[in-house]
């Protein structure tokens, strides 16, 4: 199919209602409200098979849809609010693309079949890896303890990954197939093409934003469960300390000083932005070091381990690293690295 054939298909306005309806900063975000959507398309569908707005002219019938939407939309919505002024831009831009009574059936179609089976699938894919790690988690560390700490970050962190990606597939297979079935009994092949095609762009949008947020909540997870088995108990953060350091858990020692800890497959490519904390602000909250156990160091140079070590960093790397043992023997690194199996012994001797 060429451009201009998906462009003039009416039924290509399906992936951009999409992400109109979703968009939150311009919009308001209206989409995850699968109430509204469901409101919104069966009261679409509930005009158009109605016979009297059959009767109406083709612009009398435009009018009355036009004003239902904006009637659902801004439902209970208060004038003069942020809200309510997202959604008249909503409604304004949207009318840009509804141009005739049978662009609302696209839009009506987008809510009851893109959006909403989008929303419900969401809801069954996890938010964090837990589910998929806590049990093995323990059956790793019973079997290996301190000195399996880098297989374990690893181990962990792919089968929780995977874990949920594997629901995520799960997922979208079940509504894709769903959705198929469904639009092969009212569009041509073309169309449904368009169609599936948006679901799937909308579906791996919407997840990959929820992937990026279980991410970072997957290391942390990963770090607490390590802690939590070995009875070290974590604090609070340190108030008012709103540095870029990426750091897990913060653990108080019995002089009162705080230690931040990260457990981690490598140190992130933003490791030198988080590493501009000066020494005073350490200092003014009591901050001792801050320890990152770190199962591959492929990517850790003399100057990236001089350079984290000069603010206070300490690493625990894999006992047989190379990297470990060459850092040990040079004067300006042995005090920035330690091996991973020193790690609990290490903090427990403080606390």
């Amino acid at each position: 199919m060429s451009i201009e054939k998906i462009v003039k298909n009416p039924w290509e306005n399906v992936y951009w209602i999409s992400r109109m309806l979703i968009n939150t900063d311009k919009y308001g975000g209206i989409g995850t409200d699968s109430n509204t959507m469901m409101n919104l398309a069966i009261s679409i569908k509930s005009l158009i098979n109605s016979r009297e707005i059959q009767k109406e002219n083709e612009e009398q019938r435009f009018k009355i849809l036009k004003e239902t939407v904006k009637n659902v939309l801004l439902k209970k919505k208060r004038k003069g609010t942020a809200r309510y002024n997202a959604l008249q831009n909503l409604c304004d831009d949207l009318f840009e693309r509804l141009i005739e009574s049978k662009d609302f059936e696209v839009l009506a179609l987008t809510c009851e079949k893109i959006i909403i089976p989008v929303n419900m699938a969401l809801k069954e894919i996890p938010s964090d890896d837990n589910l998929f790690v806590e049990s093995i988690a323990k059956a790793l560390l019973d079997t290996k303890g301190v000195n399996g700490l880098a297989d374990i970050i690893s181990i962990l962190d792919d089968i929780g990954s995977k874990g949920c990606m594997a629901a995520e597939r799960t997922e979208i297979v079940k509504a894709f197939s769903l959705l198929r079935k469904e639009l092969n009994n009212i569009l041509t092949d073309d169309e449904q093409d368009i169609v599936l095609t948006a679901f799937c762009q909308e579906f791996e949008r919407r997840v990959g934003q929820k992937r990026k947020g279980r991410a970072g909540r997957g290391v942390e997870g990963i770090t607490s469960l390590i802690l939590d088995y070995f009875g070290i108990t974590s604090a609070a953060a340190p108030e008012h300390f709103t540095t870029g350091l990426e750091i897990d858990k913060w653990i108080r020692t019995k002089d009162g000083w705080i230690i931040g800890i990260s457990c981690k497959r490598t140190l992130r490519e933003r490791w030198k932005q988080a590493y501009t904390t000066d020494i005073d602000l350490l200092n003014r909250h009591k901050i001792r070091e801050l320890w990152h156990v770190v199962a591959f160091d492929k990517d850790l140079s003399d100057d990236k381990i001089t350079e984290i070590g000069s603010h206070r960093a300490i690493l625990y790397l894999p006992d047989n690293s190379q990297r470990l043992k060459r850092a040990q023997q040079h004067p300006g690194m042995k005090n920035y690295v330690r091996p991973m199996t020193n790690f609990i012994s290490d903090l427990k001797a403080l606390l």
